[in-house]
């Protein structure tokens, strides 16, 4: 990235946007990090700006778009980090929960990338990053609506990917397996693991890392797709 960026990122007050937002600071860039909450980011930075998000709300994700335009001038980076999970079968998913997992994971992301596409339309270099999860490419009846909702993410950005070569936007889906961070929170109890298994998963650092590998692209290619697996968390060590 030897440009300088103006880059907005989701779900920036925790976890992997927090990892992003962390990351792309250090290597000099503009961040607006967006998010429903802070109380887990207290860093401040003078080339970053902390803008409370709610993807629910339409006035909410217009608000942000406007104030990061109106601090940095444009907007040619978005990376789409923000998301919720709730477990749940067939027969036990919550509809309530099903409809929040696709107001934000799916809704939230299209609204709050449209408004943000005339601004990255502008810009010599643009790209757009969705997190998305392997989920959404792999079949998950325990965790039926974050997976549906993964999946609409994928057959989102493929479809916008396809739009916004015309425009000189790179569209990249970022499918990640298990990752150390408080998003399992929804789940209860089946979402606590013990310390061993936590370090077999990614950390949000591994995310970013994949993150900035995308954007130091150069402009002649595109990462249209990278799965990013936990390997270690595969393996038997009971030999």
């Amino acid at each position: 990235m030897t440009l300088k960026r103006k880059v907005l990122v989701t779900g920036g007050g925790g976890g992997i946007g927090a990892a992003i937002v962390k990351n792309l600071l250090k290597d000099g860039h503009n961040v607006a990090a967006a998010d429903i909450d802070f109380s887990a980011f207290l860093d401040s930075h003078p080339s970053l700006i902390k803008l409370k998000l709610d993807l629910r709300n339409d006035l909410s994700c217009r608000g942000i778009i406007n104030e990061t335009i109106k601090v940095f001038g444009n907007i040619d980076t978005l990376i789409n980090a923000a998301g919720v999970c709730y477990g749940g079968d067939p027969e036990t998913a919550d509809v309530n929960e099903w409809d929040e997992t696709f107001n934000v994971n799916v809704r939230g992301m299209f609204r709050l990338t449209q408004l943000a596409l005339p601004y990255l339309k502008k810009s010599p270099r643009a790209d757009i990053i969705n997190v998305s999860s392997i989920w959404g490419t792999d079949y998950n009846p325990n965790l039926l609506s974050y997976s549906s909702s993964k999946f609409a993410v994928e057959g989102y950005t493929g479809g916008l990917r396809n739009w916004a070569f015309t425009q000189n936007i790179r569209v990249t889906s970022l499918q990640v397996d298990k990752v150390d961070t408080g998003f399992r929170r929804n789940l209860g109890p089946k979402g606590d693991f013990p310390v061993e298994q936590l370090k077999k998963m990614l950390t949000p650092d591994d995310v970013s890392d994949a993150v900035c590998f995308v954007l130091n692209m150069p402009s002649t290619g595109c990462v249209s797709s990278m799965r990013l697996d936990a390997p270690l968390w595969y393996q038997n060590n009971e030999d």
